[in-house]
């Protein structure tokens, strides 16, 4: 069992011409609703998608379209009973032929495309071109797909496969690309936005392509094999082990997308009925594409925009100086600083921006999340560090314009008294200071408390000790004697 989602888009040329079998349903000139673009997800044994092409101006091809549609379908209803190995029977017997096929199950991903066409497969954060292989060693496919090419290779969850012409994926920097498809989810938005910059500087980039992500893998069991169906039921004999076909493959090689977007055919491979040779990887140079924009027309071809931008070349650098820097021998300080250029910074933010942005693989809507949790736990961070900081440049006294309040420290020595006078307080309440006319605080008293006079009064205050034997200034209008002071 796979799960996935299946897109499929129709450029305006092919949807005149081309029908698309999508599972169990269709798009294109001979469908009931003749769509550019179709969407699917879903649980199935086998995924399918089957491209015929069709001439509406001849009734013959129509009606012969219309049954290889019906066949089509009847096929694949039929392999979602027996499963991917029944195919090369399924073929055979009813007569499948096709311009464009996309097969996958739960252990194989199959395609046969015109050599107009790329397979690419991005697998943990890299983006890879998978190369043509030879088709199946199979009497019954041996007229299935003569003049297109065939790949083969094993899928794994969160694989995404996109496949589109090469000219087109020529146009864009393979680290943009693979930034840009990470999430697969949103493959329709980045088609559109890639689709708009080859457009934007004058590149008719309206193309077909399909993509396909992989979301989860689910073997088939045994028992639900249609081997070990016709073993139960008597029509084959258990003894006999038959191999499958699947596992006869030999699988696509690939090639970074880093690398290159090369094309390397197995030695010997037949296609359209000629050999073409095997190409070194090292002979391959590609080649950046050349087009002008209509305001860029008569004017001088240095000034042309590509799109891709140079990895090495001499129109660029990525180390910040630019080409003039390093002609006319040595600069200075200042012309090397005129000349510098934060290309490479704004790159370097922009990928960390990128690979922040794609935390969860597979999902925009949790990276999002995550990004947004990060900088708020960075935000709280540096906003603790601040506060902290204020902390320790405090006064360790408190406020100034705040009374301060001392302690009953014995280690304090009490001033020098000339005499001792028992006094009653006869204020409502009594501050008692550390010093005459001070601030800090050094008690509080209510009518009634008992206080020692220690000194005579000098500028109105006098010397008291308290009961608990701290002592302080109050001034002398604010004291009884004893003797008074009922």
């Amino acid at each position: 069992m796979i799960r996935s989602t299946v897109t499929a888009h129709l450029a305006e040329t092919d949807r005149s011409e081309l029908t698309l079998q999508i599972n169990d349903r269709d798009i294109g000139v001979l469908a009931a609703q003749e769509q550019r673009h179709y969407v699917m997800s879903g649980n199935r044994r086998v995924q399918m998608i089957a491209g015929l092409h069709t001439n509406p101006a001849d009734h013959a091809s129509v009606v012969a379209a219309r049954a290889l549609l019906r066949n089509w379908l009847v096929s694949f209803r039929e392999l979602q009973i027996n499963g991917l190995n029944r195919f090369p029977l399924i073929a055979e017997r009813n007569r499948l032929n096709a311009r464009f096929l996309l097969l996958m199950d739960s252990d194989y991903v199959l395609v046969w495309c015109k050599p107009q066409f790329g397979v690419y497969l991005h697998r943990g954060h890299h983006l890879y071109r998978q190369q043509p292989t030879y088709r199946p060693d199979q009497p019954s496919l041996a007229h299935f797909g003569r003049s297109l090419d065939f790949y083969a290779f094993r899928a794994r969850e969160g694989d995404d496969l996109l496949i589109i012409d090469p000219a087109f994926i020529d146009l864009f920097d393979a680290v943009d690309l693979e930034d840009l498809l990470v999430d697969i989810h949103q493959i329709n938005v980045s088609m559109t936005e890639l689709t708009r910059l080859a457009q934007s500087y004058g590149r008719k980039a309206d193309t077909t392509w399909f993509s396909a992500q992989i979301q989860r893998l689910e073997a088939d069991l045994e028992m639900l094999s249609a081997e070990s169906r016709e073993r139960v039921s008597g029509r084959r004999s258990g003894q006999r082990q038959e191999t499958r076909w699947l596992d006869q493959l030999r699988l696509s090689k690939v090639v970074p997308l880093l690398d290159g977007n090369v094309r390397v055919n197995p030695e010997g491979l037949v296609v359209a009925g000629h050999t073409r040779p095997m190409q070194a990887l090292t002979a391959y140079e590609p080649k950046a594409p050349v087009f002008q924009s209509v305001w860029q027309q008569g004017q001088d071809t240095s000034l042309a925009g590509p799109i891709r931008r140079g990895r090495s070349g001499p129109e660029e650098t990525r180390g910040g100086l630019g080409p003039a820097a390093t002609q006319g021998g040595r600069k200075g300080l200042l012309d090397r600083a005129k000349r510098w250029n934060t290309n490479a910074i704004r790159d370097s933010l922009l990928g960390i921006h990128r690979r922040m942005t794609h935390l969860v693989p597979g999902s925009r809507g949790l990276s999002v999340l995550a990004y947004i949790a990060l900088w708020l736990v960075i935000l709280v961070l540096l906003v603790s560090a601040v506060y902290a900081l204020k902390g320790d440049g405090k006064d360790k006294n408190g406020d100034p314009d705040r009374p301060k309040v001392t302690g009953s420290d014995p280690a304090v020595s009490t001033p020098k008294t000339e005499f001792e006078i028992d006094l009653v307080v006869k204020a409502s309440s009594l501050r008692v200071v550390s010093s005459p006319g001070g601030d800090e605080l050094v008690a509080s008293l209510t009518r009634g408390d008992k206080v020692t006079q220690l000194t005579g009064a000098k500028d109105g205050w006098v010397l008291i000790r308290l009961a608990d034997g701290r002592s302080g200034y109050v001034p002398e209008s604010l004291l009884l004697a004893s003797d008074d002071g009922s």
